[in-house]
């Protein structure tokens, strides 16, 4: 039996599992609030556990500029401004490098979250509303949009409330499968898109055929009526739902140890 573990901690370790050795990933820089937690937090910790369990040679672009950082040094709520000087890391490059080799396809996935993602994996960040006359201006693109529409896969990292999760976005800063299909070659976008969308309650992808986002797996103690309920239209789900797989005690060991010794990516306090 797994250790007791935070759902943070469950939602990096599923991504880790899915990533590959050799690939390259981009996440931003965030601060320590919630949305951090989702937004760099949990991706820098699913790279780093990938290259200390099966993927020794992926190469994390952390904020575009720090090319493997060593994550442990890490000690503040993520590191943002003056503090990146501090980070030992392989190298340090200009965004313009990391922005050429995500226009070359050579960046092979990233991370976003968003305000509201929709059944097609469309995500928004820019307003709530129509946007000549919104109900709330949002924090915008952040290089969203390149992200889904240039980078070879994109994990989505979300709480899961109904209002976040919409029949159709407000606003398309993110390009997923818009409305069908074939709609993003049509549109000129590579057939990639987004691959997952992982909550606090389930792993969400999308169906082969019609690109509706569809329940992947449910974590352990969650039932598909909750999921549905916080889920602000149908989502297909399968005859058999999977348990999403809790971390191993080895999974759990390399991350609180070695990945997120000081606590600073993830929380450590496991909920009762």
């Amino acid at each position: 039996m797994s250790a007791a573990y935070t759902i943070e901690e469950l939602m990096a370790v599923v991504i880790a599992r899915d990533l590959k050795d050799g690939e390259k990933g981009l996440t931003g820089l965030a601060s320590g609030d919630r949305t951090g937690v989702l937004a760099v937090g949990i991706p820098l910790v699913a790279m780093g556990l990938a290259q200390h369990m099966h993927a020794p040679n992926l190469t994390i672009f952390y904020g575009g500029v720090i090319v493997n950082p060593r994550l442990e040094d890490i000690r503040t709520r993520f590191d943002s401004g003056a503090g990146l000087h501090r980070l030992r890391a392989m190298a340090r490059v200009t965004p313009e490098y990391t922005f050429g080799l995500t226009r070359r396809g050579e960046i092979d996935f990233g991370f976003s979250t968003g305000a509201q993602i929709d059944r097609y994996g469309n995500s928004n960040s820019t307003c709530l509303g129509p946007y000549e006359s919104p109900q709330a201006r949002l924090v915008g693109s952040v290089l969203q949009t390149e992200h889904f529409s240039q980078c070879g896969r994109e994990y989505v990292v979300m709480d899961h409330r109904q209002r976040s999760f919409v029949n159709r976005v407000d606003f398309i800063t993110g390009a997923g499968y818009l409305d069908s299909a074939h709609a993003r070659e049509h549109a000129g976008l590579h057939a990639s898109g987004p691959r997952f969308v992982v909550t606090e309650l389930a792993v969400l992808g999308f169906n082969a055929a019609t690109k509706r986002m569809q329940l992947e797996s449910l974590h352990p103690g969650v039932g598909v009526g909750l999921v549905q309920e916080r889920t602000g239209f149908a989502l297909l789900v399968p005859d058999t739902i999977p348990i999403t797989p809790p971390p191993t005690d080895e999974e759990l060991a390399i991350l609180r140890h070695r990945v997120n010794p000081y606590g600073h990516l993830l929380p450590r306090e496991v909920s009762s």
